[in-house]
């Protein structure tokens, strides 16, 4: 038993090494600066393209409490196209890169710094996958608001079992782009895919068991009319720290496969 708890403490002190107890409160504080941003950038890009968001709305109706999901789906019916929508999308990527950053700074951790990363390269990196990240979430949008799909989506809405196979496998191709994406490395595929895979489910339980602790936790008479950050807060913390554990699974899994690679050519 002892052996086991030793070998627990290790992986843990592994992990904070890479990924200090600030970091998800870190990102959880990006998240909750970039939430309204982020939709508001898709807000603008679906309706230059004119793509129906119909299915997310309906899942953003399903997996969020009421009182939130509507403020989402009314920032993603806003359809106004205009010099202040233009000035909101600059200062939204530009909030929704700082996430991303902070993100590439725990990649660097984990996979090692660039000696000649300077200050404009940096910025410009981060800039470069911000909008990378951004088109290929409104690619997934648009590609789940296809007709076909669509109808399918809407017919297998009333299946829990089908909708939640679905929206998980959407969830870990997502990470699974971020894994890939985000360091300045070439990572496999597989790798991405493990840690993405064993993310999603993490998201998962912890989706269910936040759902049920918020049936007896009481916010609204602790902090007031502050509840709402506190709650997003708490969601956000947890959650940033399941994406981070995925992202530290694939990086263990990428270091492996080069120390198997380097053992087999030296063979």
């Amino acid at each position: 038993m002892k052996a086991i708890y030793d070998k627990c403490l290790r992986i843990y002190d592994n992990y904070r090494k890479v990924v200090p107890a600030y970091a998800p409160a870190a990102l959880s504080f990006y998240l909750l600066l970039l939430l309204i941003p982020a939709f508001s950038l898709v807000a603008i890009a679906t309706s230059f393209f004119h793509i129906d968001m119909s299915i997310i709305e309906t899942i953003i109706k399903e997996i969020i409490q009421p009182e939130y999901s509507m403020m989402l789906i009314d920032i993603l019916e806003s359809k106004s196209v205009d010099s202040v929508a233009f000035f909101t999308m600059i200062v939204s990527v530009y909030i929704v890169s700082r996430g991303i950053g902070n993100i590439y700074d725990i990649s660097k951790n984990m996979y090692g710094k660039r000696k000649d990363e300077s200050i404009l390269g940096y910025y410009f990196y981060t800039f470069c996958i911000t909008i990378f990240v951004l088109v290929i979430f409104i690619g997934i949008i648009a590609f789940l608001a296809m007709k076909p799909l669509a109808y399918f989506l809407n017919f297998i809405n009333s299946y829990f079992g089908i909708r939640f196979i679905v929206l998980y496998f959407v969830m870990v191709f997502c990470l699974m782009c971020i894994y890939l994406i985000v360091p300045r490395i070439r990572i496999h595929y597989s790798d991405a895919f493990r840690g993405a895979f064993v993310a999603s489910a993490l998201m998962c339980v912890l989706y269910h068991g936040l759902n049920i602790y918020f049936q007896f936790a009481d916010f609204q008479s602790l902090y007031g009319p502050l509840a709402f950050i506190i709650v997003i807060l708490f969601v956000f913390h947890w959650a940033a720290e399941v994406f981070y554990i995925g992202m530290y699974i694939t990086n263990i899994l990428h270091l492996r496969r080069k120390e198997n690679e380097k053992r087999t050519s030296r063979n």
